[in-house]
């Protein structure tokens, strides 16, 4: 079965999923017959008004019943359930764009093949966070990895970055990756998805809802379907499209250049990067597969304009390249580009030997390959070639200089059945770095692979409750507090036994609420009040109050109609 065969996502998401077929239907919530609010709903179509009554709990989930669903729906159900377009303000209010931004996340959580590494997302994250703070006051939503080999990165209201890891394979340096994320964090900070007056943005919103939709018949149908429907939505002039966004490209390239030059990055980046771009993925003729240069129109003027103005750049940035700072990134990028590469198996055991052969010499800034290449023998548990590849990178390991040598090290330490030196070397860095969170998970995954124990258990619970209140987005989090939770009641007794299994479910509906089961997450709240409300009142009182919490969370998701 295909994964995303023909298709990849685009630059416009926030507007694509907003605007995807009209004639599909909506949950609306309404009333049972003993007058209490359905949480999940029944079907209505859009044209069918809604009922009046929209009540909503504030106290608990449990005087909340629902319908459920009795088998999952197939991806073009999914997508015949989406909202179509409406007409509305210019621009929609930060809460709203909170709400559309976290819509987004869980259809993405959902649908999407993400590549689900916490070294690879700390690193990217750190990277689009700090060029976010030189435009913008909020901190963005979420980066997600996405496991498809074409070149493209997208961006939603809210602050919710995306990439391909086809960008991560084939940007040649750290300054072309950071150009097409500083283009997508422009439109974000000026707004552009939320400038929706125009007919014309109404028509793209169409084009691409239905683009969406034929990407997701794309995982069932190897492809076909997914063609189908791109086929019908192309109807829309390419001009009008190009037409319409050609000056929202224009200041796109010009404050992500901004952010670029204040952020340290060589700005000249930007347009050879999107210049290789047109040349090498011209506009498809037969098949239409999206792509960055589709959902970001590369005109021969917007390319000439953006050179010049990065010409005036160039004395700043090439002072910049000398600096320790930027070779510190180039490193990092080395190791980013690989470990994308290893993971999404776009590369090779012979092209990773030849890589590391290449740079044998240069340890320093350029062991990417060599890391994969350890990675690459751990799989198949060729641990004598794995220690050997591994070996000249020794004293950055034992002075904990490289984080992710650190972890590889700790890997081979598990794998060769050293559990105490994986620990003892992750624990290390973990103190020494306390701020990452990558190096929290290693650690965690390491505790849970071994025999439950409550001392285990209880040590994820610590290193995961600061994660899950920081970063409550991050779906990774609450499959560790789930698993770990469970463990402990399993080696627990008594009221403490049913406080672990009231958290346990707790957790379970963040997974299953990031996963948009909104169905299935009520159905474990449910689980989980009836179980705190067997505990004594001191212990009852906060459990109630999280669920509650939750339960009203799934709720305003629920309600929740992109427009």
């Amino acid at each position: 079965m295909s994964k995303f065969k023909s298709c990849c996502y685009l630059g416009v998401l926030a507007v694509s999923w907003v605007g995807v077929m009209a004639h599909g239907a909506v949950l609306s919530p309404t009333l049972t017959p003993n007058t209490s609010p359905n949480l999940l709903g029944t079907l209505h179509t859009p044209h069918t008004p809604p009922p009046v009554a929209r009540t909503i709990i504030t106290q608990s989930v449990e005087s909340v019943p629902f319908q459920r669903v009795t088998s999952t729906p197939t991806p073009n159900a999914w997508a015949r359930r989406l909202p179509e377009m409406t007409s509305g303000e210019g621009f929609i209010s930060q809460q709203q764009n909170r709400q559309l931004g976290e819509w987004a996340l869980r259809q993405i959580y959902h649908d999407a093949p993400l590549i689900d590494d916490p070294w690879l997302q700390y690193s990217l994250e750190q990277l689009c966070w700090q060029m976010n703070a030189s435009v913008r006051r909020e901190a963005p939503l979420a980066l997600v990895v996405i496991n498809e080999p074409q070149i493209n990165a997208f961006a939603v209201p809210s602050g919710l970055i995306g990439l391909n890891v086809g960008l991560l394979d084939k940007a040649r340096n750290i300054d072309e990756l950071a150009s097409v994320l500083a283009h997508e964090i422009a439109h974000v900070s000026q707004r552009h998805f939320e400038q929706r007056s125009d007919e014309k943005n109404k028509q793209l919103a169409t084009q691409v809802g239905g683009l969406l939709a034929g990407l997701l018949a794309a995982k069932v149908s190897d492809g076909d379907a997914g063609a189908a429907v791109m086929i019908g939505t192309q109807t829309i002039s390419a001009n009008q499209i190009a037409a319409f966004s050609r000056a929202q490209e224009r200041e796109a390239d010009r404050v992500g250049m901004q952010i670029m030059a204040q952020t340290g990055y060589d700005v000249r980046a930007m347009p050879s990067f999107f210049a290789l771009l047109n040349q090498q993925h011209p506009m498809p003729t037969k098949r239409l597969i999206p792509s960055f240069v589709m959902s970001h129109p590369l005109t021969a003027e917007r390319l000439s304009e953006a050179t010049d103005r990065a010409r005036a750049y160039g004395a700043t940035t090439t002072t910049q390249q000398k600096t320790a700072d930027y070779a510190t990134r180039n490193a990092l990028f080395d190791q980013v580009q690989w470990r994308a590469r290893y993971l999404a198996k776009l590369t090779n055991r012979a092209e990773l030997i030849q890589a590391v052969n290449n740079n044998a010499r240069n340890l320093q800034n350029a062991n990417g390959a060599r890391l994969a290449l350890v990675m690459s023998y751990l799989d198949t548990r060729e641990y004598a070639a794995a220690s050997h590849v591994l070996a000249p990178l020794q004293p950055m390991i034992a002075n904990l200089s490289d984080p992710l040598a650190v972890m590889v090290a700790a890997s081979l330490d598990e794998r060769q059945g050293d559990v105490r030196a994986a620990l003892d070397r992750l624990t290390r860095l973990s103190r020494l770095l306390p701020e990452r969170r990558d190096v929290k998970y290693a650690l965690a995954d390491v505790y849970l692979r071994q025999a439950p124990s409550r001392t285990n258990a209880q040590a994820v619970m610590d290193l995961m409750l600061p994660i899950s209140r920081q970063y409550p987005t991050d779906l990774h989090v609450w499959q560790n507090l789930t698993q770990a939770s469970e463990q402990l009641s399993k080696l627990s007794t008594g009221s403490q036994q049913t406080l672990y299994q009231a958290n346990t479910l707790r957790y379970r509906a963040q997974v299953e609420y990031w996963h948009n089961d909104l169905t299935q997450a009520v159905t474990s709240l449910n689980q989980a009040k009836r179980l705190a409300q067997t505990l004594p009142s001191t212990q009852a009182a906060p459990v109630l109050a999280s669920i509650n919490q939750q339960a009203e969370r799934v709720q305003a998701a629920h309600r929740f109609k992109p427009s």
